[in-house]
This record gives structure tokens, C-alpha cells and sequence, in this order.
């Protein structure tokens, strides 16, 4: 069994699908290039193909990573040149690269992630009031929101999980740059920030308006990130 671990591009109308359709697309996209997959044990074999984090419906991702187990070695060239034609538009193969074996699974490395957040604000949306919001929510001690669940909501406290965050307002645009915890503790979604600097800035908009992009994905090793694709 051979791991290669890929990063590729999600935008386009493929931005707006959900991330089992997702794994299919790739999963489709494999077999036209005749990968020679690595399948499951069992009553229903399926192929090995491991996403790092689900991206959320509406997001485009810009270094997405997966990773294709195959049955035997091709050169990491090799792969990228028969996979890439096969994605659907929407889907863009930016490298291949061979992990160890042994390496760490790749959806329990995932500690952080970083976005990129555009979008258009009201007339009283000042650069000073921008900076005042930024100042405030970086200043609290935690911050509340409603997050929903299955049977109906949770209040959560997000502040801890917000690692990084600017925010300017540039030309009647708001843009901002954040760092979150992401992966299976204590995961901060990007819309949940947004909702919250114009929460306490006191700003109008809503977080569904904007354009969001999440720009990397990351594990820490001895208190620094190191991106994982």
C-alpha cells in the first residue's frame, strides 16, 4: 500500500457542493484515470481516500488536501498527470506529493486553519469602526455564539479557538485574515467570526453575504505551524 498525499483547488460551482458528493467526484475521477486504488477489506470494498477537513457548502478551498492510497508505487509525476484531466471543472490538482506509510493520519493532524474573508459593508462601516470591532473581540475574554446541532442549538465560547484575526475596511469592503483551530476539538468556524466582530463592533451585514476561502491547513509541532500540503 502507497500514500500520496494531494492538494487541490475547490471553487467554481463545485464550491456549493457538500463534501459526500465531493468524495465521490474524486472517487469517479480516480477509476477514468486508472489509479490502481487500494481497497478496503470486507462485504463492501471501498477505495482509500481520506480527506484532511471537510470544507463547509459555500467555501472555496484553496489548498485542500486528500490523500489516494494505491496498490502499487507510480511516480508522484505520474499521478498528477493522469488525475488532473480527470477532475471535473471546479476541482484543480495543484501537487502529489509520497508520504511514509507510517506517517500520522491525516485528519487527526489537522490543528488549525487559515481564511480569507471578503465583503461588502454598509455606508457606516468606517476603517475606525472596523478597527475599534477588531480591537474589542481580540480584547474579550470569550465569546458567545449559538451554534446549531442536530435537535437544535449550543452556546459555545469561540474566543480560545481564534488564534489570529485582522480586519480592514478598504474602499466600503471589509477584509479580513484569520487563523482557527480547526479539526476534531474545539474547531472555530470563519462565518462564526464574522458574526461576532459585527456583533460586538456593533456593525452591520450579514456573515451569509460574505466570500469565504480557507487558505491552509495546519499541525503544530512544538508550539509552531507547519502547513500539511
Amino acid at each position: 500500500m502507497y500514500r500520496y498525499r494531494l492538494t487541490f483547488r475547490k471553487d467554481g460551482p463545485l464550491r456549493w457542493i457538500g463534501h459526500l458528493d465531493l468524495a465521490r467526484a474524486f472517487e469517479r475521477a480516480c477509476r477514468r484515470a486508472g489509479l490502481p486504488l487500494f481497497y478496503s477489506e470486507g462485504f463492501n470494498p471501498r477505495p482509500r481516500i481520506v480527506f484532511a477537513l471537510p470544507l463547509r457548502v459555500g467555501v472555496i478551498g484553496l489548498r485542500e488536501l486528500v490523500e489516494v492510497y494505491l496498490r502499487v508505487p507510480v511516480t508522484n509525476e505520474a499521478l498528477k498527470a493522469r488525475l488532473a484531466p480527470a477532475l471535473p471543472e471546479g476541482l484543480a490538482l495543484e501537487s502529489v506529493r509520497r508520504v511514509q506509510r507510517e506517517a500520522p493520519a491525516l485528519m487527526a493532524a489537522v490543528d488549525r486553519a487559515t481564511y480569507r474573508v471578503e465583503g461588502t459593508t454598509g455606508p457606516e462601516v468606517t476603517p475606525e469602526a472596523v478597527r475599534s470591532g477588531l480591537q474589542a473581540v481580540l480584547g474579550a475574554g470569550e465569546i458567545k455564539i449559538a451554534r446549531k446541532i442536530k435537535d437544535g442549538a449550543k452556546e459555545c465560547d469561540i474566543r480560545s479557538g481564534i488564534i489570529s484575526l485582522d480586519a480592514r475596511c478598504i474602499n466600503g469592503r471589509l477584509n479580513m485574515a484569520m487563523t482557527l483551530r480547526a479539526g476534531q476539538q474545539g474547531n472555530v468556524r470563519p462565518e462564526e467570526v464574522v458574526e461576532a466582530l459585527l456583533r460586538i463592533g456593533g456593525l452591520s451585514g450579514d456573515p451569509l453575504d460574505f466570500t469565504y476561502y480557507r487558505t491552509g491547513l495546519f499541525t503544530v509541532l512544538s508550539d509552531r505551524m507547519v502547513r500539511l500540503g
